[in-house]
């Protein structure tokens, strides 16, 4: 049946109805008027015309001719388009209505989400795919398709190689019309799973993009000049062995990126003629190419396997701080500077703000709130909110809701109580400058990693407001027009940290430590060794009073020492964690003695460089211990700690401004 249900002529407008839908860079656009889906970030535009057009950054130059009065209207696409010859799906080469240079070409495809899939296996088919993956093939949601095409072009997998030559994905439309299921000839529950993974990928999404299944979705790519390897081989132009050999390249290039896709066929493959006749080649003499159509492209079984290890050694192999930039920023991220720190500064899809420390922009999407608020987290204080989550790229962090703004509710009899009430809560950016600041100053502490100011508003409750902060900080503000404060009384602050991992190489530490869960990933341990050490590690804290169920597998990690070779004991791996100096001392794994002196070494040395601790307890201090129970130390002998919290930290004679 036709994947494209009949509509009334003229039913999304004419191109009379054409308005001015772009303007301005795709930066500067309002925080209501963006959404995001599978890592790619989209305008939401309301045509004249009816229904819904998202369009990428992609796209943006182009926003006006993607005006669907420009191309839809009286299915312009229909008659003044070209119907793709061998597309299984209803896919159409048109130019828009009264397009000039340098507007490109579109290709014009409607999507077939949840229909059933035609798949013939041909001689071209990858072969490592197994029956049961052709069984369940499904074709890709729009959105779905626009993220991995993205990600397949970016080529941020599988090592340094060519980019995947590939079309642009311009935009979506969604006209208004609804039809009837039959009509459209899909499957109630796989499109029911498209829309639960669209809308878990935009769980924390203030504005998200719903999927209709009484609506049809029409996915624009740019146009890649060119003929199919299939036409080119009954033009001439191609020997059979040449096409086999280009299909079989194309396979190989797809899945050192990580990629399959399963009706991979030379009429995907578009060929670039010369004016002579020939097919244009690089250097090396291989055929330069495009690849399209992309309804059934999907990560290989490794590159799945893969991915989330690799986003967590990206992140953990790029410290914070500053650095030199690498290349210059994206439009959409701005240099910003607080107290001395760098961040990288830009709008987030939720209306929020995010505050990225050091000059690595890389490490923008790792923090966007979707990619950590609604992950499985743990709390960690019964007096605050910290919680440890693993991100959905596999990073672990820890964030902290700020408190500043809110009057410290400290006991008068506690000794310490008069001067915390009279500081009050440091704010996330002294925060962060005190970490930065204490660390080069030699004091051990955690890293930082980033700041997240919420989309939406909150009031406080009068009874409970500080405005010092806010006052302080009225001059400082982000970058943008207007130029706001970077501090909103109306607005709910986190701070993002590293999670300790039980060792700081930029302190000196030997060699580096790993997760469990990534050695065994990279190889450094088998799954076998990983399973014996965990279990011995649960067995020999049993004979402490703190449980060795409190520990979760993946809050174990290991030591490898500089020649990469894992630390062990007795043949197993040797397994470390961390807590805090209080719940040490509290569970026996610290004596009171040694307790005791970790908080006078830390006083000392926190006096040294004119700062004080507000908070006398050892909450706030992280010790770390092997499975037996014992804190490592350093060359002194010295129980080693970092100190992670920095909220009640102040400057003795100098501010941190």
């Amino acid at each position: 049946m036709s994947t494209r249900p009949a509509t009334a002529a003229g039913a999304a407008g004419t191109a009379a109805g054409a308005t001015a839908i772009g303007g301005g860079g795709f930066e500067g656009l309002a925080p209501d008027r963006l959404v995001r889906a599978f890592g790619v970030d989209y305008a939401h535009v309301e045509p004249a015309s009816g229904g819904d057009l998202y369009v990428t950054r992609h796209g943006w130059p182009f926003a006006d001719a993607l005006d669907p009065a420009r191309w839809y209207a009286g299915e312009w696409y229909e008659r003044a388009g070209t119907r793709l010859r061998g597309a299984t799906g209803t896919v159409y080469h048109v130019r828009p209505r009264d397009a000039r240079p340098p507007v490109p070409d579109f290709v014009v495809k409607f999507s077939r989400v949840a229909q059933d899939v035609p798949l013939l296996v041909e001689t071209s088919f990858p072969a490592d795919v197994p029956p049961e993956v052709i069984s369940a093939a499904r074709f890709n949601s729009p959105l779905e398709e626009f993220g991995l095409l993205e990600e397949l072009r970016r080529g941020s997998f599988g090592g340094p190689h060519r980019r995947m030559p590939a079309q642009r994905p311009l935009a979506i439309y969604v006209p208004p019309e609804e039809f009837d299921l039959w009509q459209l000839g899909r499957h109630t529950s796989s499109f029911h799973s498209h829309r639960a993974m669209l809308a878990e990928d935009q769980s924390d999404s203030v504005k998200a993009i719903e999927l209709d299944i009484r609506r049809i979705y029409v996915l624009l790519f740019g146009w890649l000049e060119g003929r199919d390897a299939e036409e080119c081989f009954h033009a001439g132009l191609l020997p059979e062995p040449g096409m086999l050999e280009l299909t079989a390249r194309v396979t190989r290039e797809l899945h050192e990126r990580g990629f399959r896709v399963l009706d991979n066929k030379p009429k995907h493959f578009i060929l670039r003629p010369r004016a002579d006749g020939a097919l244009l080649r690089r250097r090396d003499g291989s055929l330069v190419y495009g690849l399209v159509d992309y309804e059934l492209l999907q990560r290989s079984p490794e590159h799945q396997h893969a991915y989330r290890a690799a986003r967590r050694e990206q992140y953990w192999h790029r410290p914070p701080g500053p650095r030199p930039p690498e290349e210059p920023p994206p439009s959409h991220l701005k240099d910003a500077v607080v107290f001395g720190v760098e961040y990288a500064f830009g709008a987030t899809p939720d209306g929020g703000r995010l505050w990225v420390v050091g000059r690595e922009r890389g490490l923008f999407d790792f923090f966007l709130p979707d990619r950590w608020r609604r992950t499985p987290r743990e709390k960690l204080s019964a007096t605050a909110e910290v919680y440890r989550t693993r991100t959905r790229d596999q990073a672990d962090i820890v964030y902290r809701r700020s408190r500043v703004g809110f009057l410290p509710l400290v006991d008068p009899r506690v000794a310490a109580a008069k001067a915390i009430r009279e500081w009050g809560y440091n704010s996330p950016f002294e925060e962060v400058a005190l970490a930065e600041r204490l660390r080069e100053m030699g004091v051990p502490t955690v890293n930082p990693r980033a700041i997240y100011e919420t989309g939406h508003a909150t009031v406080k409750p009068l009874r409970l407001r500080d405005p010092r902060r806010f006052l302080t900080h009225a001059e400082l503000c982000a970058p943008g027009s207007p130029a706001l404060p970077v501090l909103r009384p109306d607005h709910d602050y986190y701070t993002l940290w590293d999670t300790w991992r039980g060792a700081d190489p930029a302190l000196g530490a030997a060699g580096t430590v790993s997760t469990l869960d990534s050695a065994r990933e990279s190889g450094l341990v088998t799954a076998e060794e990983a399973r014996e050490a965990l279990a011995h590690a649960r067995r020999s804290l049993e004979r402490t009073a703190l449980p060795g169920e409190s520990v979760a597998d993946d809050e174990f990690v290991v030591m490898i020492d500089a020649g990469g070779a894992i630390e062990r004991e007795g043949g197993l791996p040797r397994l470390y964690f961390s807590l805090d100096a209080l719940t040490a001392c509290d569970r026996g794994l610290l004596g009171e003695p040694e307790y005791l002196e970790i908080m006078t070494r830390l006083d000392e040395r926190l006096g040294a460089v004119d700062f004080a601790k507000l908070d006398p307890t050892g909450r706030h201090l992280l010790v770390t211990v092997d499975s037996r129970g014992e804190p490592v130390r350093e060359a002194s002998g010295a129980v080693h700690a970092v100190l992670c919290n920095f909220a009640l930290i102040r400057g003795l004679y100098r501010p941190i401004r």
